[in-house]
């Protein structure tokens, strides 16, 4: 397993919203690059990194592989890359890099005990659709680890015929040891413009064992969530331009695919927005990017930690731009500054330690772990 480390003394790019706060410049960033390319997912339609989650004791779990339906566990005291079991079945998913773990989440551990939350979006072969669900798993982390699937918490309807399976979301972010929020998108659904007909797509849920509680809908493809306090803020693709970044609120319309501020791609479009270049009678955004970044993951920055005036803040993953965005938080709904620092890498899922270390997942298959200079 290749190790690396890289200085990066990265400089300003300038990207412009209407909702445009002050640009700052970027922080000087150290990254270790390891490469973990097992874990990566490989199949049709490209490589994809690997979704990643973090145990207390600051080992990792990958959700990935070849197939995109293994859960590996990385120790970053060695290095060491070790199956623990598949999450999805082969009957589940077809040939396609798309059909894989798109999130994990930790919900308890006891010992050697893990309770998870992992999404996915699962192929139907009796309907030839695709529906994004949520099972409970238990990960028994002994000498010889072991992965057992629970109950099913969430399965988004309809279910689609397979088309912008990218848009399945399936962002989760734990509210505590029985609930989460998870966000679900449009799957590339032709009737989307259709209330009635979308079902559940498009939206943000609060999930338990029991239940299921739509927060709010509106949402084309939200790939990054995080929880502050009490404030959910998700990132999301917009078409073509206008990526997002929302605060999400109970019973709010974000607007998909009726209003955005992006453009449609041409005419082989799934759905063409009713309004380009505003969100006027749909809750606004926090911030948009035009032209797209390709917003994935969101994290805070701990408090008190080495990243100076962004502790405390927001770092958004990228996929167009290879790239950390940080957002500073003025308060609940104002950003304050802005800044985009390359980091030569299309970022699929983040973390950050105990530490304020940002560790990332690459569809490249590296592990990054990145701290200011």
């Amino acid at each position: 397993m290749r190790k690396f480390v890289y200085l990066l003394t990265p400089s300003l790019f300038l990207f412009l919203s209407p909702l445009t706060p002050a640009l700052a410049a970027p922080p000087p960033l150290t990254i270790e690059k390891v490469n973990t390319q097992v874990a990566q997912v490989v199949g049709d339609n490209g490589e994809r990194g690997a979704a990643l989650a973090q145990l207390k004791d600051e080992r990792l779990l990958l959700g990935g592989g070849k197939n995109g339906s293994t859960l590996f566990l990385f120790d970053r005291s060695d290095n060491s890359l070790s199956s623990v079991g598949r999450v999805i079945k082969a009957s589940e998913r077809i040939n396609d890099s798309r059909f894989a773990i798109t999130d994990i989440a930790i919900m308890s551990e006891s010992g050697n005990n893990i309770s998870l939350l992992i999404s996915f979006p699962e192929f139907n072969r009796a309907k030839s659709c695709v529906s994004l669900v949520l099972y409970n798993y238990t990960a028994k982390l002994t000498a010889k680890p072991t992965l057992t699937r629970g109950k099913q918490w969430f399965r988004s309807s309809p279910c689609v015929p397979v088309s912008a399976v990218q848009h399945a979301a399936g962002r989760i972010t734990v509210i505590d040891s029985k609930s989460a929020y998870l966000t679900t998108g449009d799957l590339g659904f032709p009737k989307i413009n259709n209330r009635s007909a979308r079902g559940t797509l498009g939206s943000i849920y609060k999930v338990s064992a029991s239940g299921v509680t739509r927060i709010s809908q509106g949402h084309r493809n939200p790939q990054g969530v995080v929880l502050i306090g009490s404030d959910l803020y998700i990132s999301e693709h917009g078409p073509r331009g206008g990526d997002e970044l929302n605060l999400v609120e109970q019973g709010r319309d974000y607007g998909w695919p009726f209003v955005t501020y992006g453009e449609p791609y041409g005419s082989g479009d799934y759905v063409r927005p009713t309004k380009t270049g505003t969100h006027d009678g749909f809750t606004k955004p926090l911030f948009y990017w035009v032209p797209s970044v390709a917003p994935t993951e969101l994290i805070q920055l701990p408090e008190n930690s080495s990243w100076g005036k962004w502790a405390g803040h927001i770092v958004m993953g990228t996929l167009r731009e290879n790239s950390l965005i940080f957002i500073e938080l003025d308060s609940q709904k104002v950003i304050g500054e802005v800044s985009n620092v390359n980091v030569g890498e299309r970022i699929r899922d983040l973390e950050v330690d105990s530490a304020g270390t940002i560790i990332a997942t690459t569809d490249s298959g590296d592990l990054l772990f990145i701290s200011p200079n």
